[in-house]
């Protein structure tokens, strides 16, 4: 099976290529089986492709072997790049009288292992590991540097994976964002840094990009909305404001692709949507009227009862008869398909606009 560099980076930007990847790879250094993996055991993500490995052997080291895998502590001990077998690890007489080797190496004919840990941070794990088989010899010094070689353009294609991961995240809380009309959006990291907000909330709020909420009462608020996972109302106060200004918190947990951690910065795990319950929100009426065919009158009537909230004035503040204002509104119910205002006020609110009003 061939294998070329340029494989390496058509993985990068596609995911789905690296099982093909990491069994090239493996081809070319005679390896019987291996796997490229991240993981980030704090936040119980990641993910791993392999190639060549007994499904039964690998559940039966979840099951019973990881405990006693002796030579995790030694394969974690690896500088981050650089490449080890461990072929004179596995000659050591405690490794062979270890229950690990007699009972889950030996067994599968295990004689040599080359591991790098590609990514080597706090809490994530980046790693490649290829396997020989019996009678395969041990790794050899010639194909131990021409792996070294690879490393740079794996952790390269790990980095890009991260900033698609990162897109990605934003692309989710964009989604998120656009699901909630009537509102704007914070970007909060697990810990309750501000990575991102609306423009028009930086001021209101006192916001600062890079720094935590931390524990004030919109602080303790938006804790709580992510906690309870409900809507949480709260007022706040701005300077120079005569009185607080009542908000609703809504928290969304965005599923935050775990390369995201290793771009700059911490990933966005929750989007909260700010919405200022003191202002009307902003309705597109335009649209309304496009969809169900009102003629522009129909729409001024419209847009001034839902606005006011009064269809008894309407001909007065529009310069009509009521009697004429009151044949408006119920041509309006029936392109509508509502029967009342109460219920015409439900449908026009559904068009809300996103965005504060």
């Amino acid at each position: 099976m061939s294998f070329a560099i340029e494989d390496i980076y058509d993985a990068a930007f596609d995911r789905t290529l690296f099982p093909a990847l990491i069994e090239r790879i493996g081809a070319a250094l005679g390896a019987q089986a291996g796997f490229i993996g991240w993981s980030d055991p704090d936040r119980h993500v990641g993910f791993q492709f392999q190639f060549g490995n007994d499904p039964a052997w690998l559940a039966r080291y979840v099951e019973t072997y990881a405990a006693q895998d002796v030579l995790l502590p030694h394969l974690h001990a690896i500088p981050e790049g650089e490449c080890r077998p461990a072929w004179d690890l596995l000659q050591q007489p405690d490794v062979r009288e270890s229950v690990f080797y007699r009972e889950y190496l030996a067994p599968q004919g295990i004689v040599d292992n080359i591991a790098v840990n590609l990514i080597k941070r706090p809490g994530i794990i980046a790693s490649l590991a290829l396997q020989r088989r019996a009678p395969a010899a041990p790794y050899s010094a010639e194909e131990c540097a021409y792996l070294s070689a690879l490393v740079p353009h794996l952790r390269r294609a790990i980095y890009i994976q991260s900033h698609l991961a990162r897109a990605a995240e934003h692309a989710a809380a964009d989604r998120a964002f656009a699901g909630s009309a009537g509102s704007s959006v914070l970007l909060l990291s697990a810990d309750h840094v501000l990575i991102e907000a609306a423009p028009v909330l930086v001021p209101l709020l006192r916001l600062r990009i890079g720094e935590p909420l931390g524990d004030g009462t919109f602080g303790s608020a938006v804790a709580r909305a992510v906690e309870q996972g409900e809507p949480v109302a709260v007022e706040v106060r701005v300077d120079g404001g005569e009185a607080p200004i009542p908000v609703l918190l809504e928290a969304r947990r965005l599923d935050t692709a775990r390369f995201g951690d290793l771009a700059e910065g911490p990933g966005a795990a929750y989007a909260v949507h700010v919405t200022r319950v003191d202002q009307p929100r902003a309705i597109a009426f335009d649209a309304i009227g496009s969809l169900y065919g009102l003629t522009a009158t129909e729409l001024r009537v419209l847009t001034d009862a839902v606005d006011t909230g009064d269809i008894t004035a309407v001909g007065d503040r529009q310069g009509m008869a009521r009697a004429t204002a009151r044949t408006h509104l119920h041509r309006i119910y029936e392109k509508t398909g509502t029967k009342s205002f109460a219920g015409l006020s439900n449908l026009v609110h559904r068009f809300g606009r996103i965005g504060m009003g």
